[in-house]
């Protein structure tokens, strides 16, 4: 069954958007960017696969859009992007079509993603291995990605360092505090903040010494 457009108009809500009229009766909302791309008019006759053809169009290009502009704020994991058109109700193809784009645009890149949050944790929170691979994970960077991170993550960063320089400020709170209980709760705060035992172990190692430590 085939249909004619008999009206499209600007709508008054958005301005970027038309209304568009099939036979009289509202058909289905289209961005002007879409009704360019098919050169639609009053008076096209349009199939049903013709139909079907541009309302996909529309849902791919307001994923995109609505994609875009979550980038806007921030760069994003595939993982998380998808999550947030999942939950914007776009279907599973549109999505992967519209990621796949991305990628090919490197507006997505899940390496660089990877290395800038984890850079940007260990400045803002310093952070072990345990913390930032656990962090990685929910942000849905798969496991050979997440190891590849952290090796690089850790030779522009050393571990001890950053354990040594949360312990050392630590402890300068804990001057009151007896020393057993002091080195509970440096214990507790890097354990928190993902160090292994081997590091941790290093700091109790030079506890005497901790205050001559470099940051």
């Amino acid at each position: 069954m085939s249909l004619t457009i008999t009206k499209i108009s600007v709508q008054k809500k958005s301005k970027h958007r038309c209304s568009i009229f099939l036979d009289e009766e509202f058909g289905f909302g289209l961005h002007q960017d879409v009704v360019l791309k098919f050169g639609l008019k009053k008076g096209d006759v349009l199939s049903e696969d013709q139909i079907k053809e541009i309302i996909l169009y529309e849902q791919k290009n307001k994923a995109k859009e609505r994609a875009l502009n979550l980038l806007s704020y921030r760069d994003r994991s595939e993982n998380e992007l998808r999550t947030r058109l999942e939950n914007a109700g776009f279907d599973h193809a549109t999505i992967d079509s519209v990621t796949e784009d991305l990628k090919r645009l490197q507006l997505i890149d899940d390496q660089r993603f990877a290395l800038s949050f984890a850079r940007s944790k260990i400045l803002s929170r310093p952070s072990g291995e345990f913390l930032l691979e656990r962090e990685l994970k929910q942000k849905g960077i798969d496991p050979d990605l997440r190891i590849q991170t952290l090796e690089k993550i850790f030779r522009e960063f050393d571990q001890y360092k950053l354990a040594a320089g949360l312990a050392k400020r630590k402890k300068a709170q804990l001057k009151s505090v007896d020393e057993g209980k002091a080195k509970k709760r440096v214990n507790d705060l890097l354990m928190r903040r993902g160090f292994g035992w081997g590091i941790i172990s290093q700091i109790f190692d030079h506890w005497e010494n901790l205050e001559q430590e470099d940051d």
